[in-house]
Parts: structure tokens; C-alpha cells; sequence
């Protein structure tokens, strides 16, 4: 079940006598109605400009690594409308989104936009943006589905490997805006989330490896279906 916490102002008695004016938590259920409501509405203002969507596709790992290698990445639930890209949810389809008006910086390496799964939420179907999620205290970041965060751009290139393109070089002193660059730094990672323990899709910032040990590189290719 979904709540969301209100509180209400009541009064209460100290000891002493003295009347003192307190706010006490009450929760209330939420509706699915609500819940999808507000869940297209979220992506919906993620979107909005993003309506040119793909065929679908699966996302499928390529990596030295045998344990990975040809594992097709799934939806995995993170929490309340929240999945992440599990190694051993396979087979989950995805989407992309992207815009006619949308300027392709590097050609080879691919329009930017927004890679989107489905989310069921109470009868409706909710196209929910993919974002970077970070821990401050770490250079590896999850990749979820979530209706509320930050979304992040990526692309396809023309081996449709999937990428996150900058301009800037911060490498050196002071830093440069150049030409487009795409970044393949995908890893698969042993990752936590909210309580929820899985190997995951994650994305190691900067050109160091990752501090978390369990991390294998891994490219990521779009097989449409």
C-alpha cells in the first residue's frame, strides 16, 4: 500500500498544566488512481518535447567477462516505481525517446535522448525516463527509472552502443568546451539500493576505475525486437 504522511495540528497538555500547540502525523492511503495520475504527470513533463519513440528494443551486454557477456539487462523493482537494470531480470523491453528538433552534435556518435521503460501503474502504461543516481561518496552511479529524479541523456551509436556524450574536457587546466565526445563506461556492479541488493548497470564517473571492487566492464548494444 502507498501513503502520504499529513500532519495535524492538535493541542496538548503538558504536566504542568501549560497548553502547547503539537503536530501529530497522520497517514492517509493513496488511491492507485492518485498514484498514476501523478506518475504521468511526472513523465509527462519528462518527456514533453521527447515524443518520438523507437521501436523496442532489449539491451543486451557485451564484456570479456563470460559471466556477463550476452546477458540481456531487466527491469529490476529499486522501490516505489523505481527499477533499476538488473543482470538477472533479463529480457525487459525499453524504448527511446527523442525529437525531431533534436541537434546531433556527433553523428557517429548518435542523437542524444532519453531511454525510457514502461511502467504498469493502475491500468494505465507510464513511459518513465532513465536517470543517474549517485552516491556522493562514490565514482560509480545506478542507472534507474524513477519518476521524480533528473533525467540523463543518452545515445546510440551507429554500432547502436549506448553512450553519454559531453562537450567539456575538465582534464585540463582550465577547462575546455571542444567537440562531442561519447563515453562508454558502463560497468556491471555489484550495487545497493534502498535495502535492495542486485548486480546492476552502473556508470563509473571519470576515466578512473571504479572503486567498487565487484565492477566488470561491459558495453552496452541495443537489439531491436
Amino acid at each position: 500500500m502507498h501513503y502520504k504522511l499529513k500532519l495535524y495540528l492538535a493541542t496538548a497538555f503538558l504536566s504542568a498544566g501549560e497548553e502547547v500547540l503539537c503536530q501529530f502525523p497522520i497517514f492517509e492511503m493513496l488511491t492507485s488512481n492518485f498514484i498514476s495520475a501523478s506518475l504521468l504527470a511526472l513523465a509527462s513533463t519528462s518527456l514533453a518535447q521527447y515524443t518520438k519513440q523507437s521501436k523496442p528494443f532489449q539491451l543486451v551486454l557485451h564484456s570479456k567477462s563470460q559471466k556477463y557477456d550476452g546477458v540481456a539487462l531487466g527491469a529490476c523493482h529499486e522501490g516505489a516505481a523505481i527499477e533499476g537494470l538488473c543482470t538477472a531480470y533479463g529480457g525487459s523491453t525499453f524504448y527511446f525517446n527523442t525529437t525531431d528538433s533534436e541537434y546531433v552534435a556527433n553523428k557517429e556518435a548518435g542523437a542524444t535522448g532519453y531511454l525510457t521503460w514502461v511502467l504498469p501503474a493502475g491500468g494505465e502504461n507510464v513511459s518513465q525516463p532513465m536517470s543517474l543516481i549517485y552516491n556522493d561518496a562514490s565514482n560509480v552511479a545506478l542507472p534507474l527509472f524513477e519518476p521524480t529524479s533528473p533525467d540523463t541523456m543518452v545515445a546510440f551509436d551507429k554500432n547502436n552502443h549506448m553512450n553519454i556524450q559531453s562537450y567539456i574536457n575538465d582534464r585540463v587546466s582550465p577547462p575546455e568546451a571542444g567537440n562531442t565526445t561519447a563515453y562508454y563506461r558502463w560497468y556491471a556492479c555489484e550495487t545497493l539500493y534502498t535495502g535492495y541488493t542486485y548486480t546492476t548497470l552502473a556508470w563509473v564517473m571519470g576515466k578512473y576505475p571504479p572503486q567498487n571492487p565487484s565492477c566488470k566492464k561491459v558495453e552496452v548494444i541495443r537489439k531491436f525486437l
